[in-house]
């Protein structure tokens, strides 16, 4: 019986069947090669902007949070 703290908190992404939909004559090699591009392309920064923008998009809605400014140095 799942409890109150049970909730998904892990993003996983099959890229293999997002390219076999997408593009169905697209061969294992090639669908390989854009596999091991898109590593080189996607990084957390990516995924984090869009959580932040769930947050946000949330936070206008539901409830009243917003974002920790990071101090910048002006030294």
């Amino acid at each position: 019986m799942p409890t109150s703290s049970d909730y998904e908190r892990e993003f996983s992404y099959d890229m293999d069947v997002y390219l076999i939909d997408a593009y169905p004559s697209m061969n294992m090699a090639t669908r390989r090669s854009i596999c091991s591009l898109a590593f080189e392309w996607i990084d957390t920064e990516l995924i984090e902007d869009a959580i932040d923008a769930c947050v946000s998009h949330y936070a206008k809605e539901k409830l009243n949070i917003s974002k920790a400014e990071k101090e910048e140095d002006d030294s």
